[in-house]
C-alpha cells in the first residue's frame, strides 16, 4: 500500500513539473473554442465570448483573454468601437506576462484597430508597428494582418498609396507561406484597387489574382473585384466588352454580395459603347434608386449618354451639368471633411501637447519635491553627523582634560616633595607644571568658545545656518594654538632633563621643521599620544607614531629608535 501511495505522489509530481516546464498557460476551454472558431465564424466565437461574464473568471489570465477575444470578435462582426477599456486591460496584462508573445502581438493589433475606429489614426499607427515589431519572425498571420492593416491605414486615413502597396505585398508574402487564401483574396484586391499604384496592368493582374481566389475557394467576394476589375476595362483598357462581360456576370450572379454599386453603371455604360441601348437601357431600368451623391452622379452620367444617343442635345447637357454640379459637391464635401479631419487632429494633438504639458509640470514637481525631501535627509543626516562628532570631541577633550589633571597633580606633588637644595630640578619640574597647565587652560578656553559653553550649538544644529557655517568649524573644535612660552617652557623643561638635548637637535639637524620639533620634544617629555594630538592639531592620533617614524628614521637618518636615541645621547655616544 505504501509503495502504491509513493508511486502516485511521484507521478503527480512528475505531471505536475511536465504541465508547469511545457512554457504554456492553460486557459478556460470557453474561451479557447471561441479562439478557434474567430477566423471562420467570427459571430460564433462572439456569441460564446458573450455569453462569458468577466466576473465568473477568477483568473486574471483567463479574463484578459475574454477582453481579447470580445474586442477581436466585434470587430470582426463590424461592431464599431465606442471605448477601448477592454482591449486596454487585456493589453495591460499581456505587457506585464509577455510569454505569450502571440496574444500580446494580437492585443497591439486591435488595440491599433480600436483606436483607429475612434478615428485616432496617428495612435492606432503606432500600435500596429509595435504589433509588427512583437510578433514572432515565424507568426506568419500576425505579421501579414498587422502589414494589411498598416496598409489600410495608409491608403483610407493618411491617403500615401506608396506605403500602402509596399505594405500589401509584405502582406500578401506572409499570408501565401501559410496559405491563408481569405486575406490573400483581400491583399490583392486592395492592391488591384489602389490607383497609387499608376499602372492598370499591374491593377489588372491583381483583380485577376483575387478573383482566381476567390473563384477557387468559392468566395463571394469575387463579385466585388469582377466590378472593379469591370471599371478598370471600361475607363483604363476601354475594352467594352470585357466590361459588359464582367459586369453582367454580377449582374446575374452576385447582386446581393458585391459592395460596388457601380456595375450597373459598368454594364449599362459598356451596352451603350457597343451601341446597345436597348439593353443599356434595359440594365439602367433594373439599376436600383442611387443611395449617396457618387450613386447620383453616376446615374446622371448615364442618362445624359443615353439622351446622347438617342440625339437629345437638350437633355444630355442638363444631365451633364447637374452630374457636374454633384461632382463639384463631392470634391467641395471631401475637402471640407480633410479640414474637419485637420482641424480634429490639431484639436487631438493640441489636447495630447496640453496633457503632456500637464504631465511634464507634475514630473518637475516630483522631481522637485524629492530633491528637498533628500536634501531635508542630508541636512538630518548631517546634523546628526555633527552632533555626533561634537559629542565625541567633548568626551575626548574631558578625557583628555582628566588625563592632564593627573599628570599636573603628579608634577605638583613631586615639587611639594622636593628638598631646598633641589631648586634647578624644582624649576624643570616649574616649567613642566606651567606648560602643562598653560595646555589645559587653552584646550579648556578652546572648546568653550567653539561650542557655546553650554553646548547651545548642538540645540541649534537643525538650522541651515548653523549646518554650512559649522562643516569645518565642528570638525576641528579641539584644535588649539599654543603660544611660543609654551614651547619655550617645553624646551627648557627637555633641556634641563637631558642635559641640553633639544638645543643638540636644533644645532645638528636643521632640516626639521618647527613642527616636527615640536612633535619630538612632546615625544622626548613622554607626553601620550592622545595630548600631543591636541598640542599638534592631528586628525588622528597614529599619526603621532606615523610621524615620529619619520622624522628619526628619514629626517635625522637614525636606524634606531627614539628612545635609543635619547640613551645614546645621555652617554655621549652621538
Amino acid at each position: 500500500m505504501r509503495h502504491l501511495v509513493t508511486v502516485i505522489l511521484v507521478m503527480l509530481v512528475l505531471g505536475a513539473v511536465v504541465t508547469g516546464c511545457d512554457g504554456m498557460r492553460h486557459y478556460d476551454s470557453r474561451l479557447t473554442a471561441a479562439d478557434s472558431l474567430m477566423r471562420s465564424a467570427p459571430d460564433s466565437a462572439l456569441t460564446i465570448v458573450d455569453a462569458i461574464s468577466r466576473y465568473s473568471l477568477t483568473d486574471d489570465g483567463d479574463r484578459a483573454y475574454r477582453d481579447l477575444l470580445l474586442t477581436q470578435a466585434r470587430y470582426r462582426c463590424y461592431i464599431t468601437a465606442t471605448s477601448d477599456s477592454d482591449i486596454n486591460r487585456a493589453l495591460a496584462w499581456y505587457r506585464a506576462h509577455p510569454a505569450d508573445r502571440e496574444k500580446l502581438t494580437r492585443a497591439y493589433i486591435y488595440k491599433g484597430a480600436v483606436m483607429e475606429e475612434l478615428n485616432h489614426p496617428d495612435s492606432a499607427m503606432i500600435y500596429y508597428k509595435t504589433a509588427e515589431a512583437t510578433a514572432a519572425p515565424d507568426d506568419y498571420f500576425n505579421l501579414g494582418y498587422s502589414k494589411m492593416r498598416i496598409a489600410v491605414l495608409y491608403r483610407d486615413q493618411l491617403s500615401e498609396d506608396s506605403a500602402a502597396i509596399i505594405n500589401l505585398k509584405k502582406a500578401i508574402n506572409c499570408f501565401e507561406l501559410i496559405n491563408d487564401t481569405n486575406y490573400l483574396i483581400s491583399c490583392y484586391g486592395r492592391l488591384g484597387g489602389n490607383t497609387g499604384l499608376n499602372a492598370p496592368d499591374s491593377n489588372e493582374y491583381y483583380l485577376r489574382r483575387a478573383i482566381e481566389l476567390a473563384q477557387l475557394s468559392n468566395s463571394t467576394k469575387q463579385y466585388t473585384y469582377k466590378s472593379k476589375l469591370a471599371g478598370l476595362y471600361l475607363y483604363y483598357f476601354q475594352d467594352y466588352q470585357q466590361a459588359r462581360d464582367l459586369s453582367m456576370d454580377v449582374f446575374r450572379n452576385g447582386q446581393q454580395f458585391s459592395a460596388e454599386r457601380q456595375f450597373y453603371y459598368y454594364a449599362a455604360m459598356s451596352y451603350l459603347r457597343l451601341g446597345l441601348l436597348d439593353s443599356a437601357k434595359y440594365v439602367f431600368e433594373a439599376t436600383p434608386q442611387p443611395t449617396d451623391a457618387v450613386d447620383s452622379m453616376n446615374r446622371l452620367d448615364l442618362i445624359a449618354e443615353m439622351a446622347k444617343a438617342e440625339k437629345n442635345p437638350i437633355e444630355y447637357s442638363e444631365n451633364k451639368i447637374r452630374s457636374k454640379d454633384i461632382q463639384i459637391q463631392i470634391i467641395s464635401n471631401k475637402k471640407e471633411e480633410k479640414l474637419k479631419k485637420a482641424e480634429t487632429d490639431y484639436h487631438r494633438m493640441q489636447a495630447e501637447t496640453n496633457t503632456q504639458g500637464i504631465k511634464s509640470s507634475l514630473s518637475i514637481l516630483i522631481c522637485v519635491l524629492l530633491l528637498v525631501a533628500l536634501s531635508a535627509l542630508l541636512l538630518a543626516w548631517l546634523a546628526y553627523h555633527q552632533r555626533c562628532t561634537i559629542n565625541k570631541q567633548k568626551d575626548e577633550s574631558d578625557a583628555i582634560q582628566k588625563e592632564l589633571a593627573v599628570s599636573i597633580k603628579e608634577l605638583q606633588e613631586k615639587q611639594s616633595k622636593l628638598l631646598p637644595d633641589q631648586n634647578v630640578v624644582s624649576r624643570l619640574v616649574g616649567y613642566r607644571l606651567d606648560a602643562l597647565n598653560e595646555l589645559f587652560n587653552s584646550m579648556k578656553f578652546k572648546y568653550t568658545e567653539e561650542n557655546g559653553g553650554n553646548n547651545s550649538k548642538v540645540r541649534r544644529i537643525l538650522s541651515l545656518a548653523s549646518v554650512v557655517n559649522g562643516l569645518s568649524k565642528n570638525y576641528r573644535a579641539l584644535n588649539i594654538v599654543l603660544s611660543d612660552s609654551f614651547w619655550e617652557k617645553i624646551k627648557l623643561s627637555l633641556d634641563g632633563e637631558y642635559n641640553g638635548i633639544a638645543t643638540f637637535v636644533e644645532k645638528n639637524y636643521p632640516n626639521l621643521t618647527t613642527n616636527e620639533k615640536h612633535l619630538l620634544y612632546l615625544l622626548c617629555c613622554r607626553i601620550s599620544p592622545q595630548i600631543i594630538k591636541i598640542c599638534m592639531n592631528y586628525t588622528n592620533w597614529k599619526s603621532v607614531t606615523n610621524n615620529r617614524s619619520i622624522i628619526i628614521k628619514k629626517k635625522m637618518g637614525l636606524d634606531m629608535s627614539l628612545e635609543e636615541f635619547i640613551e645614546k645621547y645621555m652617554n655621549n655616544e652621538l
